[in-house]
């Protein structure tokens, strides 16, 4: 493929831990006229794209869903006939070929940071980057709520019996800093993500990445949306910050579950860890990596 197709559009990719904003993040920039943000691609965790579609089968919706934001109705049939012998890299350079010029394909899909590997496949693309920084106990949190939601919601003796083992997984985590099993799952996932993600970009030009907080994103979403924009070379466009009102249901497999049911963006969410959990309960090695990455105390 000549270089001149390769290079119409650019792939932008985040690279988060899950439960850090990222769908937020897509659905603010997907705004953008120049921004094409379907849900989780999930592609480039596997080598190619026959693997991508037996492992990961689920995914195929963004693609078509990809073809619809550019008003080209496309089936997963005759994606699979013409993709089936791809790599990962070459079926991302068929999409962007076909994008329209100076436009973005916007690939947010947590589970990327899960090991180096699935980043690495990313370099020939020459991506924009994206590191989208939650602090560890926001996403430890909403982890931990949306599990223990999920388990009230089930009915009968089996809910009963749930909700029984959670509060008492509560009552003891209170003699081990507050830290039931599950929160420290989720620590140490969250240490394991920064630290591929830190590792990865260290590698890469720094004018092709930008690191956002969470935090600042919810306190103050124009300004970080607007320094997104700078960072990729667009200008900020009018209604960008009212797309979240749209309230639209996603695949639970491939995006936020509950987004939907928000309709603003709700600065409260950046401290609402703060009534359940405190930094002390953090491990030594969770506090390092806050202060290497820039994570305020």
């Amino acid at each position: 493929m000549p270089e001149s197709q390769q290079r119409n559009s650019r792939l932008l990719l985040i690279l988060s831990s899950e439960r850090s904003g990222s769908t937020l993040t897509r659905v603010l920039l997907g705004q953008h006229s120049r921004v094409l943000a379907p849900q989780e691609m999930f592609l480039l965790r596997y080598p190619d794209y026959a693997t991508w579609r037996r492992e990961k089968s689920v995914a195929a919706e963004s693609l078509v869903e990809l073809f619809g934001l550019i008003g080209e109705e496309r089936s997963i049939e005759s994606l699979d006939a013409e993709l089936g012998a791809m790599s990962s890299p070459e079926v991302y350079e068929w999409l962007l070929a076909k994008l329209p010029a100076g436009s973005f394909l916007l690939d947010k899909t947590p589970a990327y940071a899960n090991n180096g590997d699935s980043l690495r496949r990313s370099l020939s693309l020459d991506p924009f980057y994206i590191w989208l920084i939650r602090h560890p106990l926001g996403v430890i949190e909403s982890h931990v709520r949306i599990k223990r939601e999920a388990r009230a919601a089930t009915g009968g003796w089996l809910g009963l019996r749930r909700r029984a083992a959670d509060s008492a997984r509560r009552l003891a985590a209170l003699s081990q800093g507050g830290m039931t099993a599950l929160a420290r799952q989720r620590e140490t996932k969250w240490v394991v993500q920064q630290t591929v993600i830190g590792e990865f970009l260290a590698s890469v030009a720094p004018e092709n990445q930008l690191a956002v907080r969470f935090e600042d994103l919810v306190r103050d979403p124009s300004r970080v949306v607007s320094d997104l924009c700078d960072g990729l070379g667009l200008e900020p466009e009018s209604g960008m910050l009212d797309v979240i009102g749209e309230r639209r249901a996603m695949n639970v497999s491939l995006g936020d579950p509950n987004f939907h049911k928000h309709d603003r963006v709700d600065s409260a969410t950046a401290d609402g860890w703060r009534a359940v959990f405190s930094e002390d309960d953090l491990t030594l090695e969770t506090r390092k990596l806050m202060e290497r990455i820039g994570v305020r105390r």
